[in-house]
């Protein structure tokens, strides 16, 4: 079609204003014809160096979409999620890069007219500006980080991603992926497949099967734009196959905040079908082919759910079952230290290792999050620092029954609270905007005045983003890589197709400025790609710390922590775990030292603080180690263990009034512990109240009747103070043969030898 001179001038004139598409509207003309005008006025090797770049910009967004839900490394501690944060930073970074060189060649940057940006902008910008009054910067820059990263992939695809076409190929690659964890999954939980690392099976690639059912939850809901828009029967049914078996995964987590969530969807699907029902009265795109692939789907998992890893059974109990006791409170509880002199590794807990995190524990900790916030309402804590208060905060409403020296949950499990808690009421404000900006886009893009199939997309973009936010109500997707990367796609293109062919744009024509972007940018590519090599390495050195530390081995977590801590200073729990490692080879000076970085970065650290404790108390720095472990008890009054090393400080300066209290509190907290109940009897032998020395000692012997100085001592009081001569005699027999070397045993013999005499 041959242009008039007038389309022509048009088309040069707005060429630096407008979309392509948004020219071909105006002059109703074809999107190529336009394509061929700038071609012509353009320099031909900028245009094909344009070009160029924007399918390398096309299909880098494509690339990260669909590879970063499958990324894992082996060998390394956090081997799901710190692989996905890195692969998405510096692969939008890479991408924005990619962005101002296009806009720096082309003479100009367009920046798309839109509701989204300022709300999105300044949610970003308060959360970097809380970092300045938090305790604990390095907490609250890690989340930034890829929320930052998530926005801008947002600002990449609303302002560089102006066709359906290119938009649809982006819901494709996220689908596909979906579907590739949803098989992977089912294969992990029927077929055991292993070679994919995993904490909490079936995880697919997140690690954890909780985290696994995010992203399930947020792409499944994608089939209902390809289903209602295909065409083509084989679509149909490849669509309805794939839905299936995502529902099928989600099934097999047995994730009871995803399926809450699942039955949301469809709750709000049925809704959003309803009333295009009311307004169009017919059932657009819809056929006998679609009937018989969704008849296929829930055939397929009616049948998938009643297999399980040892062959058939029937499901539909297990899962009622499951659902009828969401409410119920199941305890969770891990093992504390033997010794109980000796301090306690590193204990960071997070849904991962819990095997049933109910709703009676979230409730708890949500009520205690809630006193958090009364007292820090406006700005909270700032980002990140949830965790580094919430030890003060774990039995302020309801007591959390999981919290203890090595459970600490590092998640509220409800990232609205979280976020209340941390960004305050200006945080939750600058996100209610978000989402009243958000609203009002999805309800004029399922308006009449907007195509069917655009009205399709649409809807099923909406409903996977109700399912997360449902899902945020339980758990926290928020703090993972992948829902709030995923979600800031949906975004981006919700607004891309609002904005339709009309787009208007800011221009940046300066090219200075573009070119100090692209510096800036640039630096803080190489920047990134550095830091996450760093963390990595870190964190593959974190693993053996961990491993080393279960098997006691101190010297190589030293050595292992030294170079982890090499690698990424910022890291500071690597710390505590060398403070328990320097204080049990001796070097508690050493020990002292790492531990006070550890109290000075995270000053509710129950372990580091109870360990430094441990260590003053080794060196004979009373003062200093009842002051630690008074910490610890403000954090947890009831950690018997901490009583009872309070007492020893006591022992040692004769002071046995408060060392008899401390013994007998953490006897009260501890019934079953022998060690303790010694204690007690000891104390109150050396304050010559015998009757109540036998007492303890009686119960440390029937806790552990092989122990042979309770055995012995139990058998003094008896013989020499309570007249008790052949119970003594009994016991101190025992103490012997338990351990013929021990202290005073020439005298004792020579005592059962004189009283067998007699």
């Amino acid at each position: 079609m041959k242009l008039s001179n007038k389309k022509i001038k048009y088309i040069k004139r707005h060429a630096s204003k407008k979309a392509p598409e948004a020219i071909a509207k105006d002059l109703r003309i074809s999107v190529k014809d336009v394509q061929i005008v700038l071609r012509k006025s353009a320099d031909r090797p900028s245009y094909e160096a344009i070009s160029t770049l924007d399918e390398i910009f096309h299909w880098g967004l494509i690339t990260i979409s669909f590879l970063a839900p499958l990324m894992f490394l082996r060998d390394i501690y956090d081997f799901a999620n710190l692989p996905q944060l890195a692969f998405i930073q510096v692969g939008v970074v890479f991408l924005f890069l990619i962005w101002l060189i296009k806009g720096f060649i082309s003479k100009n940057c367009l920046v798309l007219k839109s509701s989204l940006h300022l709300p999105i902008l300044g949610f970003v910008l308060w959360s970097i500006a809380s970092i300045i009054y938090a305790h604990n910067k390095y907490e609250g820059l890690l989340p930034w980080m890829h929320w930052a990263a998530s926005a801008l992939m947002f600002f990449l695809i609303i302002n560089g991603s102006h066709e359906k076409r290119r938009l649809i190929q982006l819901l494709a690659a996220i689908f596909v992926s979906g579907c590739l964890c949803a098989m992977l999954g089912i294969a992990q939980h029927l077929f055991n497949l292993s070679w994919v690392p995993q904490v909490v099976a079936p995880a697919a690639t997140f690690a954890n099967k909780n985290m696994a059912a995010h992203f399930a939850i947020l792409t499944f809901p994608l089939a209902v734009g390809f289903i209602l828009n295909s065409k083509e029967p084989i679509w149909d049914w490849t669509f309805g196959v794939a839905s299936g078996l995502m529902i099928v995964f989600l099934l097999y987590t047995q994730t009871r905040a995803a399926w809450v969530a699942l039955a949301v969807e469809f709750l709000f699907l049925a809704f959003l079908f309803l009333r295009e029902y009311i307004r169009n009265r017919d059932v657009p795109y819809w056929n006998h082919n679609k009937s018989l692939a969704a008849g296929l789907a829930f055939l397929m998992l009616f049948v998938m759910m009643n297999l399980g890893p040892q062959g058939f059974r029937w499901g539909l109990g297990e899962i009622a079952e499951r659902t009828a006791t969401m409410a119920k409170y199941k305890e969770s509880r891990l093992a504390g230290s033997e010794e109980e002199s000796q301090g306690q590794s590193e204990g960071e807990l997070e849904e991962e290792s819990v095997a049933d995190t109910s709703i009676a524990l979230r409730t708890a900790i949500w009520r205690n999050t809630l006193e958090m916030i009364k007292d820090h309402p406006w700005i909270g804590l700032g980002l990140g620092n949830h965790k580094l208060f919430y030890p003060l905060y774990h039995r302020k409403v309801v007591t959390e029954q999981v919290f203890s020296e090595t459970a600490q949950l590092t998640n509220v499990h409800n990232d609205f609270l979280q976020t209340f808690a941390e960004l305050g009421m200006v945080g939750i404000l600058l996100l209610g905007c978000i989402c009243f900006a958000l609203a009002r886009i999805i309800l004029r893009l399922t308006s009449a005045e907007y195509p069917r199939n655009t009205r399709f997309w649409t809807i099923g973009i909406t409903v996977g983003i109700v399912g997360l936010l449902v899902n945020s109500c339980f758990s926290f997707p928020f703090q993972r890589a992948i829902p709030p990367f995923v979600l800031m796609i949906f975004i981006g293109i919700l607004g891309s197709f609002y904005a339709g062919h009309n787009r208007r744009f800011y221009t940046i024509r300066q090219r200075w400025i573009i070119l100090f972007a692209l510096v800036i940018v640039f630096v803080g590519l190489v920047w990134l790609i550095r830091f996450h090599y760093l963390g990595i390495r870190c964190d593959q050195h974190f693993l053996h710390i961990t491993q080393l530390e279960k098997m006691k081995n101190w010297r190589g977590v030293i050595a292992e922590g030294k170079k982890a801590y090499r690698y990424n200073p910022a890291r500071v729990k690597i710390l505590s775990y060398m403070g328990r490692a320097y204080i049990e080879t001796g070097e508690h000076q050493k020990g002292i030292e790492a531990l006070q970085k550890v109290i000075a970065a995270y000053p509710n650290h129950m372990n580091a603080l109870l360990n430094i404790g441990v260590a003053y108390g080794s060196i004979g720095d009373n003062q200093h180690a009842v002051e630690a472990y008074e910490k610890v008890l403000r954090i947890k009054p009831d950690y018997s263990k901490v009583h009872n090393n309070m007492a020893n400080i006591y022992m040692k300066q004769k002071n046995l009034d408060k060392a008899l209290e401390e013994f007998k509190l953490a006897a009260e907290l501890d019934p079953e512990n022998s060690v303790i109940h010694f204690n007690v009897g000891i104390v109150e032998m050396q304050k010559r109240r015998y009757q109540e020395a036998a007492e303890a000692l009686e119960k440390a012997v029937r806790l552990n009747p092989k122990w042979d100085l309770a055995q012995k001592n139990l058998g003094v009081v008896y013989f020499q103070f309570l007249n008790r001569k052949k119970e003594g005699i009994r016991h101190l027999r025992k103490a012997l043969k338990l351990n013929p070397g021990i202290k005073d045993a020439a005298h004792i013999r020579k005592l059962i030898d004189f009283m067998e005499v007699q």
